[in-house]
């Protein structure tokens, strides 16, 4: 039942992920990450994968206070100073095998485009993210996750591309 459990949270997480960036404000993408990100941690948390819990723990505290300090960007990038580090430790701390430093790349990528105001270059961090995450989802034996992640790179890819500045 756990694992069940598991695979709608991821599923409904990652429906959301693919859905926000078709989206093009930057505050309405990171708005809708943040209900993403409490799937995630459900997620895989339900599944003892302990990396990507701790990377969606973080990633989740980062988004809510990138939220909010949004538009103070001395701010912001002081918190992602501090949220590197952070990361480092509770990759460290929750280092389960090779595979976890999938995560923690998606985490560092991810952490990279709150400082960014191009939603596209957020687009395509997203992709390499959601690679990473596919990696990670796969040894972690996460049907949802596979299933979505698979579905946000190509949905990504093609918001990506229509989006592009020629």
């Amino acid at each position: 039942m756990k694992f069940i459990i598991a695979q709608i949270l991821g599923a409904v997480g990652y429906s959301l992920l693919a859905f926000i960036f078709f989206k093009k404000s930057r505050k309405e993408i990171l708005f809708i990450q943040i209900f993403a990100y409490i799937g995630f941690t459900t997620h895989y948390l339900l599944l003892d994968a302990l990396t990507g819990t701790a990377c969606n723990i973080l990633g989740f505290i980062a988004l809510i206070l990138i939220y909010f300090l949004s538009n103070d960007e001395k701010k912001k990038k002081i918190l992602v100073l501090i949220l590197i580090p952070l990361l480092i430790a509770m990759s460290f701390l929750s280092y389960e095998n090779l595979f976890s430093l999938f995560p923690v790349c998606a985490c560092l990528l991810t952490f990279n485009s709150f400082l960014s105001k191009d939603e596209n270059k957020i687009r395509f961090i997203g992709i390499i993210s959601a690679a990473c995450w596919l990696i990670y989802a796969i040894i972690h034996v996460s049907y949802s996750a596979i299933v979505f992640e698979v579905i946000t790179v190509i949905a990504t890819i093609v918001a990506y591309l229509k989006n592009k500045k020629h």
